[in-house]
């Protein structure tokens, strides 16, 4: 694979979530495909075999083409695949919530909801990433916010923002926090030798 121009766009969360969701079936259809090929195909060499009386040939798997070069993705693309939409899909990332706060209109929807402040683009990406509920949050997600924006417009702010992409779900969120604290202490006291790596952390 050549890389024909690098970071060519900024992606949110939602357009890699959606693109690999997409591209998960249509890599099931093309699978479904070859099989359907492989199975044609096999046939009708058995029954040519047969008809010769000849012994009935090997035939590769599906996903192989003629000159016996693999048609199938990288072996680790699907874990991978997996791995990155399991992480967009459990709280407290919005693409958690249910129901699910995202389509394709939100972008725009956002843009034209927080057109009348000066925010960035990078900005508007983890706005979009994070979806910032609380002053404080919104404070990590844009720059010098207290200087460029009043109290009043930054509630303002964060209204628009809730009203396009929803409220999350405060109980998952928490869970969410809660296991993420004690999966860290578990390593932390792994790393310390206090701890058989496997065995749970009860505080």
């Amino acid at each position: 694979m050549k890389i024909l121009e690098a970071q060519a766009a900024t992606l949110t969360n939602y357009e890699v979530y959606t693109h690999l969701q997409e591209q998960k079936i249509r890599h099931a259809e093309v699978k479904l495909e070859e099989e359907r090929k492989h199975r044609e195909k096999k046939a009708k060499l058995i029954a040519k075999a047969k008809e010769a009386g000849k012994e009935i040939p090997y035939l590769r798997g599906p996903g192989h083409d003629g000159e016996g070069n693999s048609s199938r993705r990288p072996g680790n693309l699907n874990t991978m695949r997996k791995e990155v939409l399991d992480y967009l899909g459990e709280a407290p990332s919005p693409l958690g919530s249910d129901p699910f706060p995202y389509n394709e209109r939100t972008i725009s929807n956002l843009l034209k909801a927080l057109r009348s402040w000066d925010i960035t683009k990078g900005e508007m990406i983890m706005i979009l990433n994070l979806r910032p509920t609380k002053p404080e949050n919104l404070h990590v997600v844009v720059q010098q916010i207290e200087d460029r924006f009043s109290e009043e417009d930054q509630n303002r702010i964060l209204k628009a923002i809730s009203n396009v992409l929803g409220q999350p779900d405060g109980e998952a969120e928490r869970e969410a926090v809660n296991e993420n604290a004690k999966e860290a202490r578990k390593w932390e006291r792994v790393k310390e030798g206090n701890l058989v790596e496997g065995m749970d952390v009860d505080e």
